[in-house]
């Protein structure tokens, strides 16, 4: 019911929000640079959520056989020690760099953090690929790519490899952890986006059942950041994930699942995430009062603003949680 009066209502800006979690537009440039481990940062942090110090922090290429994965590792780990890692992936549309203030803040708690461009995944895209081939499956390749390269360097605890992803980069997540749950020791999902097939599938109906290469013609929406620069639903995306049953490839995974999740997500309902920790066997629900789709700007978390909400930014609120899970989960 939430479903169909959103859509009488919804603008077409709003309804390209949606279509963005499906979506991905021209890739970037890509660097040739060789896959090195990280020196040692000398970079300065100043994000507004990284509670400012020094951590050592790099580029690090990963590998899929012959495309290369773009992202950056932060550490704070002493020579010759490990520790545990967690591995951030973005939302649909988006980069690595609405994950860093993230990672910057576990890599301040002890942990390993890397985040990374999905392949073909954005306009702004550092990794290799086509944005026209990009699906939930070539992302759920690019993951394991990235945890088996990951877990090559010589400061990671490869027992304790926890996963964190957004919206789509949370559905990709938990299908990694499905299909290798030995090497994920738990999961930590934002608002995942288990009903992206149900979207599709709507909005299909909507076009009258129209060829999904028109849906190109859609063009620059401008004022939505990356969303901004879409253009349209790939039909390869489409055809990969209009008949895919989510609900029957995930719950399997059996060790420790959070889940948070906005209470006015207008995007993907938290009734998505309150199905899913019931498949789980060992799953919670952090409902975030209050939140949209999107808990700081970084993350499209101005849509609570636009929607009538009064802030625009949770990491307060959310991180608590996820520090304590990572305490709980890494002994």
């Amino acid at each position: 019911m939430m479903k169909n009066s959103l859509l009488r209502v919804m603008p077409l800006a709003l309804m390209a929000a949606v279509m963005s979690l499906c979506v991905s537009s021209c890739a970037g440039d890509n660097d040739d640079s060789e896959i090195l481990p990280p020196e040692g940062g000398d970079e300065e942090v100043t994000d507004s959520t990284a509670n400012v110090a020094e951590l050592d922090s790099a580029e690090f290429y990963c590998s899929k056989g012959e495309q290369k994965i773009y992202g950056y590792v932060y550490k704070k780990v002493k020579a010759g020690e490990m520790a545990p890692t967690v591995i951030l992936s973005h939302s649909s549309s988006l980069t690595h760099e609405a994950m860093m203030g993230y990672a910057r803040c576990i890599a301040e708690q002890g942990y390993v953090a890397y985040c990374f461009d999905f392949c073909g995944g954005s306009s702004q895209s550092k990794s290799d690929g086509d944005p026209n081939d990009m699906t939930v499956f070539t992302e759920v390749d690019d993951l394991k790519a990235v945890v088996e390269d990951i877990c090559q360097l010589p400061y990671v605890d490869t027992d304790n490899v926890f996963l964190l992803g957004s919206s789509q980069g949370g559905l990709v997540s938990a299908l990694i952890a499905e299909d290798l749950p030995a090497r994920i020791k738990g999961l930590i999902l934002f608002y995942p986006a288990f009903n992206i097939p149900e979207m599709v599938n709507m909005f299909s109906g909507i076009m009258g059942g129209g060829s999904w290469g028109d849906m190109g013609s859609w063009g620059d929406m401008g004022g939505w950041g990356d969303m901004g620069s879409m253009s349209g639903m790939s039909e390869t995306y489409i055809n990969a994930i209009k008949d895919y049953d989510v609900w029957s490839h995930i719950g399997q995974y059996d060790r420790q699942v959070i889940i948070l999740h906005g209470t006015k997500d207008f995007i993907v309902p938290i009734s998505n995430s309150e199905k899913a920790v019931a498949l789980y066997p060992h799953a919670t629900l952090q409902p975030i009062e209050g939140a949209n789709h999107g808990f700081n700007e970084a993350n499209l978390g101005g849509f609570g603003s636009m929607m009538g909400g009064g802030t625009t930014d949770y990491d307060d609120v959310v991180m608590p949680f996820v520090y304590q899970f990572l305490a709980e989960n890494s002994k």
